[in-house]
């Protein structure tokens, strides 16, 4: 029988956490990681719909409306990395989707560019002037120590090979760079409170479940020096929160229309269930 070890710290004592919607989802009893196998194809997650309209269950009923509400949250994000000493530099989003945040950090004097799985995004990115390579973060095949900054929101879950993610993401940062992410907390207490029914178990679109303590070890080991790991909330439309539930209960929709939708779109809620943290590593000289 196949060994199913942790994509993290490699440990082969796992366990079956959960069966959702078909994918297996393990448990390393080591660093307490989630982790889907085996790890599906996130190609089919996502295509246009993923921006706009989430028709498949995933993703969002448009994403820069969506966003909106995350303004000041991102803005909060670039205070700190200012007071961490990174003010208009190089900054690479990577799932930087149509460029929101990337929009921010140009305006507050950033030189941005960024890379996006889905090319449908991208493009609209482009339209908005923004430097967004279609593709993942090894498309374009950056130069070592090419970026100040790196920014990661909301996509480590995503990816197939978080660690071949990282390693490519310290290549490309200068010395003294700064990592900048966000992601679950799978040993959030929200998250072991709910257990298999947590509502950011979501295969195949979430693949992998930190922890603070298991990536900022991780981390730690393979060059970055963890300067910032905390909790900060965030805050969305009443249109994302209601699709959310949505996925969560599996309810049938009864809120629809686009009139509705459009009166959903512009209420928003600050939302900190504590069950995702945001983290910031330094490359170690």
């Amino acid at each position: 029988m196949e060994k199913i070890t942790c994509p993290i710290c490699e440990n082969d004592k796992t366990f079956l956490f959960t069966n959702k919607k078909g994918f297996n989802l393990y448990k390393c009893i080591e660093c307490k990681m989630l982790f889907l196998f085996p790890v599906p194809k996130s190609a089919d997650v996502y295509d246009d719909s993923y921006f706009s309209g989430a028709e498949k269950g995933f993703g969002y009923v448009d994403y820069d409306i969506d966003k909106e509400p995350m303004i000041p949250v991102f803005n909060k994000y670039l205070d700190i990395i200012n007071s961490l000493g990174k003010k208009k530099d190089r900054l690479l989003d990577i799932g930087a989707a149509t460029g929101f945040f990337m929009n921010i950090a140009k305006k507050r004097g950033f030189e941005v560019h960024g890379v996006e799985l889905s090319d449908f995004a991208a493009k609209q990115g482009r339209e908005k002037g923004l430097d967004i390579v279609s593709g993942d973060l090894f498309t374009k095949k950056f130069s070592e120590n090419s970026f100040d900054v790196v920014t990661m929101f909301d996509v480590l879950e995503h990816v197939g090979d978080p660690k071949t993610i990282l390693e490519e993401v310290r290549r490309i940062l200068n010395q003294g760079g700064l990592l900048v992410l966000s992601t679950p907390d799978a040993q959030s207490l929200w998250a072991r409170l709910w257990g298999g029914n947590w509502q950011l178990i979501i295969p195949p679109e979430h693949i992998h479940y930190f922890s603070q303590k298991n990536l900022a070890d991780y981390l730690s080991k393979s060059g970055f020096k963890v300067e910032l790991n905390t909790k900060i909330g965030k805050s969305f439309t009443l249109q994302y929160i209601l699709k959310m539930l949505y996925k969560w209960s599996n309810l049938k929709m009864f809120l629809t229309g686009p009139v509705l939708n459009k009166f959903l779109s512009k209420v928003s809620l600050p939302i900190n269930l504590r069950d995702n943290f945001f983290l910031i590593a330094r490359k170690n000289e």
